[in-house]
């Protein structure tokens, strides 16, 4: 329904990501004119990384600024973005929409909450948006999964043919069927049967993701979600050579595996490709590694199996970003629906339940 002049509707201020290898947008060009013809105003800051241009927001009506000038945008505008924002300012004055990776105890959380109290701003957090039902509105899941994916078995599969290239080092992808490709041609260096694969969280976002690029190169997958894990077989979990841990953790009580396990008799784990990428929250499934691996250095060596060779962690926090485009615009259009109705709209109330929740843990 066209809103009316008595209907005003948000300022939304798009802002360049401060993160240098972060090219996904929450608002696509497409997207961005929607909210336009229904009466909000969009700003753009200009982007050197984005992946949708800074003419195709001006084509359609956005106003564009320079990068990081939020900052000073009008008390009343809401900033959107994507991943965590740079330690400055120290006050944050906005309602702000973004992934901020503070509600789980992660490392530095109350320092991070206290920039939005004493400024008198708000997080909608997005990872907290949910629907009457408690489902997230909008996630990357399906895309991390498959990256991750990807990533492990390129590692998994370079390692089997005596190569090692990955490890130089990762930028983005044209296309999954690039991947694809590039995988396939890895797989058939070496005669014989490929090695195996468990997918955790095989039934989830991110888990339809990984299974699927796994299965895309003929990789065989095992796929395990709450009812494997709630007695874990932890032998036949680390039986296999790639595990690719999808799930997504709000409290304790699972242990995927930690070094000793790694190195047990019977472990024949070599690549782990954390999609989750949790290091920093006490309820890490893995705790075998401290922090996220990087586009420069996406594989670490954290241990050794139980045959001794080597087992690798890969855990990017953005891998989306490696498949930017094809990302960016499916997450944007399942997230305008919500954008369309800021801030009425019930994934909006939860959201500003649980920073108010989370206020109130940290005591502030």
């Amino acid at each position: 329904m066209s809103p009316t002049p008595s209907e005003p509707k948000a300022h939304i201020w798009l802002r360049d990501e401060d993160r240098s290898t972060e090219r996904r947008t929450a608002l696509t060009p497409k997207n961005a004119r929607k909210l336009i013809d229904n009466g909000f105003t969009v700003t753009v800051e200009r982007s050197a990384k984005r992946v949708c241009s800074n003419e195709d927001y001006e084509a359609v009506g956005c106003a564009l600024a320079e990068p990081r000038s939020w900052v000073n945008a009008p008390k009343d505008a809401v900033i959107l973005g994507l991943k965590e924002l740079a330690e400055t300012p120290s006050d944050l004055p906005h309602r702000m929409i973004h992934f901020a990776h503070i509600y789980k105890d992660q490392t530095g959380w109350q320092k991070e909450m206290a920039r939005f109290v004493n400024g008198g701003g708000l997080l909608y957090d997005i990872e907290f948006l949910t629907n009457e039902n408690g489902r997230r509105v909008a996630a990357f899941g399906y895309w991390a999964g498959w990256m991750g994916a990807a990533l492990g078995a390129f590692r998994l599969l370079e390692r089997r043919a005596g190569r090692d290239e990955i490890t130089k080092g990762v930028s983005p992808f044209e296309s999954q069927e690039v991947i694809i490709e590039k995988l396939k041609a890895l797989a058939a260096l070496v005669e014989g049967d490929l090695p195996t694969a468990i997918v955790i969280g095989a039934k989830g976002r991110s888990g339809t993701g990984a299974s699927e690029c796994l299965e895309a190169i003929g990789i065989k997958v095992t796929k395990w979600d709450i009812e494997e894990t709630r007695i874990l077989d932890r032998q036949t979990l680390l039986s296999h050579d790639l595990m690719v841990n999808c799930v997504l953790m709000f409290g304790p009580g699972l242990l995927l595996a930690n070094k000793t396990h790694l190195a047990a008799e019977g472990s024949n784990m070599k690549v782990i490709s954390d999609v989750s990428c949790d290091p920093f929250s006490d309820f890490n499934p893995l705790p075998i590694y401290d922090a996220p691996t990087s586009w420069d250095e996406p594989v670490i060596e954290v241990a050794s199996n139980g045959s001794g060779d080597a087992v690798e962690v890969t855990s990017i926090d953005n891998l989306p970003s490696l498949l930017p485009a094809q990302a960016a615009e499916e997450f944007s259009d399942q997230f305008i629906t919500s954008l369309l109705r800021f801030d009425d709209g019930i994934e909006w109330k939860n959201g500003k339940a649980k920073f108010e929740a989370i206020r109130e843990k940290a005591g502030l």
